[in-house]
């Protein structure tokens, strides 16, 4: 008797809490109705398209060579924002407009603070003074963490693989194939050597120059070691890795000792007003120029013959990685199509602020291409294809480097 009334209480306070969640949810809902406001969205998503037009490098690629219909995209998405009555429904027509240029470095990010203008106590003009950048406290306060650099690749299957080394750099070798893992370009991925070069009184840039000088060092010991180890051709597997800084190039160059060039990346910098490309009517290019190509000279830290094990996870600035040494025949690239990031951001990307939701738009403000023309927003081709993840791949890739000159 006692059992059956304490569940008849249970099941009253259930249906009790279902019934005030359901007028949680209702007034939720109808919150988000009464307070949405069409002109406001209407008015950020004008703003968007006209810094769009100006400062997304990538536009006329993805609208000439993808063939994206700018117009149609427009009125889908100004229609979707005028009748979505909802702050919800309108979120969903935004991330949706965005989505249709398939470019992973064009995104919504959470609102940075503004910066606080200058004042003075004066209504005379103010001549801006440089401060001096200030020091960080420690390495967490400047935005390092550790990230996963372990292999992901299963070369643990492969017949005679033996581990040297786990940490920052792993390596390994394959009987005379030494195997590097970097599984970052980024600084602020690599929280323990942040920690060894830390000093008091650094700022931010001081400190990833200083990481980086680590990282470079310990780049160059793991190459002396496999070389010491036996190996005489290196594979470098970059698979999953989502990019990083200018460093990469500093890698790049430990990679050869001979002079690489390749097609300088391009800047936005349209000449006109191109607000009417959203219209399809002719307007200047939204990229500068090219300028002269880019020029590497190579440390020659290794100078055997060179491998890169790359998949769909390679980006950014991992595929410029990949495209100085294959665009340069200085490596054979195995394994996918990269994921296709491309440049990226320079200074910190061109943003969009919007006022109805707390987030903002980034866009790549630069492009970078490949000797025959092909934005790197398309992915970059492997010489050997292979499917990293199939259940046969530490097989396949045995079998590719038995068949590769050493």
């Amino acid at each position: 008797m006692q059992e059956a009334h304490e569940r008849r209480r249970k099941g009253r306070w259930i249906r009790r809490a279902l019934v005030l969640f359901g007028l949680a949810v209702a007034g939720a809902c109808l919150w988000d109705v009464v307070t949405y406001d069409r002109e406001a969205w209407l008015a950020d998503y004008a703003r968007l398209k006209h810094d769009l037009a100006h400062g997304y490098a990538n536009l006329d690629w993805i609208r000439d060579h993808r063939g994206l219909d700018l117009p149609e995209l427009d009125r889908q998405t100004t229609h979707a924002l005028a009748t979505a009555h909802s702050r919800l429904r309108a979120s969903f027509a935004l991330r949706a407009f965005l989505r249709r240029f398939d470019d992973p470095h064009l995104r919504l990010e959470p609102r940075r603070p503004p910066s606080p203008p200058a004042t003075s106590g004066s209504t005379a003009p103010v001549r801006p003074v440089a401060a001096p950048p200030a020091a960080v406290a420690d390495c967490a306060a400047a935005g390092y963490e550790e990230g996963d650099h372990a292999f992901v690749f299963p070369f643990a299957e492969m017949p005679g693989w033996r581990q040297l080394r786990a940490g920052d750099f792993p390596i390994g070798r394959i009987g005379d194939t030494g195997i590097l893992r970097i599984a970052q370009f980024g600084e602020r991925r690599y929280m323990s050597a942040c920690q060894r070069v830390f000093r008091p009184g650094m700022d931010a840039y001081a400190l990833q120059l200083a990481v980086r000088a680590e990282q470079q060092r310990l780049l160059v010991d793991s190459l002396e070691t496999l070389g010491r180890d036996g190996a005489r051709r290196l594979l470098v597997d970059v698979t999953g890795n989502g990019g990083g800084t200018e460093w990469v190039a500093e890698v790049v160059a430990l990679m050869t000792g001979r002079v690489l060039t390749r097609t300088a990346s391009r800047r936005v910098g349209p000449e006109c007003d191109r607000d009417a490309v959203w219209a399809n009517e002719p307007v200047c290019p939204v990229l500068a120029p090219a300028g002269e190509d880019e020029v590497l000279q190579g440390t020659g830290r290794w100078s055997g013959p060179l491998l890169v094990l790359a998949d769909r996870g390679t980006a950014s600035a991992a595929e410029d990685f990949v495209a100085w040494l294959q665009q340069n025949r200085v490596a054979v690239v195995i394994g996918e199509r990269t994921l296709g990031a491309g440049c990226g951001y320079t200074n910190g990307a061109r943003r969009t602020r919007l006022e109805v939701l707390p987030l903002e738009v980034a866009m790549p403000d630069c492009a970078r291409f490949l000797a025959d023309g092909t934005n790197e927003l398309e992915g970059i081709a492997p010489d050997i294809a292979m499917d990293t993840r199939a259940a046969d791949a530490p097989a396949r890739l045995l079998a590719v480097l038995q068949t590769l000159p050493r």
